[in-house]
């Protein structure tokens, strides 16, 4: 057996851009939830267009946090859950994939809400880590909202 020594390093870049790209989706998740502006801003590109519904669309990182921010200082706690994430084309330094969420957000009255959809995603390489270029929500859901629970979830004081 020959071993293509460019093939294989092609395949090699594919994968590793596929682990990178899912952790990519992950940290979106856990930035949010985690009220983690740091990893929160990591996730973007400094052009990048978020758009959570037709009437709401936000461009470039300085939108992008003041929006996540708002969510921040309005719910007590989110949790979001991504599933089902494909990475639909690899070209170079682009990519695009999509993926399916349900999303958790305690009201201030401690309703709790129970929502979703699905992302479709674009994707860059820069400064040699890959980011979200674009993220439009999709097939968007809401269910009404559930008793209220004794207190908010609180973070460990480590995360």
């Amino acid at each position: 057996m020959t071993i293509d020594l460019e093939s294989l390093a092609a395949r090699l870049d594919r994968v590793e851009t596929e682990l990178a790209l899912h952790r990519l989706v992950h940290d979106y998740c856990i930035a949010a939830d985690h009220r983690d502006a740091q990893r929160w801003d990591a996730v973007w590109t400094h052009d990048a267009v978020w758009e959570t519904s037709p009437d709401r669309v936000y461009r470039g990182t300085v939108e992008i946090r003041r929006a996540v921010e708002v969510q921040w200082a309005t719910f007590p706690a989110m949790q979001h859950a991504t599933s089902n994430h494909i990475v639909d084309r690899i070209n170079g330094d682009t990519a695009a994939g999509r993926c399916d969420a349900v999303v958790l957000v305690q009201l201030p009255d401690l309703r709790w809400i129970v929502g979703g959809g699905a992302y479709e995603d674009e994707y860059r390489r820069e400064d040699d880590r890959w980011r979200i270029a674009r993220r439009t929500v999709v097939r968007p859901f809401d269910l009404a909202p559930l008793a209220a629970s004794n207190s908010p979830i609180l973070l460990d004081e480590d995360d």
